[in-house]
């Protein structure tokens, strides 16, 4: 029987490439036919390796045969072995441990059967892709202790076969050490490499959990934000429909009552019917809107600060001179901080149409730094008294609500000159 040769070759060739999901989850070859073409791409790469010396030595005339089984033989038997590793490779995802012990035993039955450890090098490559398959499934202890057993294992058997060749002591090390550089350099890279993807793979899947609860908690916000809104709507209609309709009714009434005796005095109360059902349709109108905009249907048509210039036009239509100033990015910000927005505007707007008909109205929407800010400012009444019976029966508490729904916070303060002040900030950071 041949010795072996003290000065092995390397195994060459880079191992197959393969796609590695969550280990904990997934297999890393997804289907049958990936399993069939990466099993496929391993055997030719171990193959080409294996019987390139077998076949040389046949391309170069050697006569003398040193092994039992005939030429054809030892090559079918070699071809088998690559063969059968391939098939255990293909299902390492699934059985890493068999695998590596499968593909182990495979390389030392033929190294020791035919005393020619050095045609089987290239088999290092399959044993360092089972190793990397098993780093990717499981702990990383585990990982490397089936490196050290198997590297142990392999070296121990060749190192009993090199020494019952009747090799010298001295010869056998330096042999022995080449061929441990040459098996365990790829294994043990490869065995760190599977352990690194498999703590990447852990970490994106702790970043695609904590995604996943991140949206779930925003999802539930939204739900409850919906279910406010719905409530304030619900609250808006019931007071546009009882007090706005039925002060209607009562001036109304009034107005027919006291008309043949004091015809002035109920001109001045047709004045206030005109007045309360001015802003019962607006209060109406808009609360209808939210309501259609709150259904999945028809949720693009929420109004928010884009329809700001609308708004301010449809007050100036109605005699208050209102002033608008916009600053910053307003057409970037988040659709729930555009929408509350709006509607505290709104709000403030109808509060000053109420309390000081005919002031002044200035008002101020800017984003500035990581917030926010809005500021609604009306003088003194230049109209006479407050209008009575148009508020939405809302008011302060329903903005205070919607901004501290954000981590907002919300100011007002009465002003020297019998104007009003009102400002609320919403962090963007926060909303966002």
């Amino acid at each position: 029987m041949p010795t072996p040769d003290p000065s092995p070759s390397s195994p060459a060739g880079p191992p197959a490439r393969s796609v590695v999901r969550d280990p904990a989850v997934t297999r890393i070859l997804g289907n049958t036919r990936a399993s069939v073409l990466f099993a496929l791409t391993v055997f030719v790469a171990t193959a080409v390796q294996v019987l390139s010396t077998p076949l040389a030595a046949f391309a170069e005339g050697i006569e003398e045969w040193p092994f039992a089984l005939s030429r054809p033989a030892v090559i079918a038997l070699l071809v088998l072995g690559c063969a059968a590793q391939a098939a255990v490779l293909g299902v390492a995802d699934r059985f890493p441990q068999t695998a590596v012990a499968v593909v182990a035993a495979i390389h030392l039955s033929l190294a020791l059967g035919l005393a020619a450890p050095t045609w089987l090098t290239g088999m290092y490559l399959v044993i360092a892709l089972a190793l990397f398959l098993l780093a990717t499934r499981r702990s990383a202890a585990l990982a490397v202790t089936w490196l050290a057993i198997t590297s142990l294992t392999i070296l121990g058997g060749l190192l009993a076969l090199v020494i019952s060749l009747g090799t010298s002591p001295g010869v056998a090390v330096l042999w022995l050490s080449a061929e441990a550089a040459s098996l365990v350099a790829p294994s043990a890279a490869a065995t760190t490499l599977g352990i690194w993807w498999a703590g990447r793979v852990r970490r994106m899947r702790a970043a695609r959990e904590e995604a996943d609860r991140a949206r779930d908690e925003h999802e539930a916000r939204v739900a409850e934000a919906q279910r406010q809104e719905r409530a304030r709507i619900a609250q808006e209609l019931h007071d546009v429909a009882g007090q706005h309709l039925a002060g209607l009714i009562t001036l109304a009434d009034a107005a027919l009552a006291i008309a043949p005796g004091r015809p002035e005095q109920a001109l001045q109360l047709v004045e206030e019917v005109r007045d309360e059902g001015r802003f019962a349709a607006a209060s109406l109108a808009g609360a209808l809107a939210d309501l259609r905009a709150t259904s999945p249907d028809s949720a693009a048509s929420v109004p928010d600060l884009r329809a700001l210039d609308g708004l301010v036009a449809y007050w100036r239509d109605r005699g208050m001179p209102v002033e608008l100033r916009q600053q910053g990015a307003l057409h970037d910000l988040p659709a729930v901080v555009s929408t509350t927005a709006y509607r505290c505007v709104q709000e403030a707007l109808t509060n000053a149409a109420r309390h000081a008909p005919g002031a002044p109205v200035d008002v101020e929407v800017a984003v500035a730094g990581h917030a926010l800010r809005a500021t609604v400012v009306n003088g003194p009444t230049a109209a006479g008294d407050p209008i009575p019976g148009i508020g939405l029966g809302w008011g302060l508490p329903a903005i205070t609500e919607r901004i501290e729904l954000l981590q907002g916070t919300l100011s007002t303060r009465a002003l020297d000159s019998g104007g009003w002040h009102l400002r609320f900030d919403i962090p963007l950071s926060a909303a966002g």
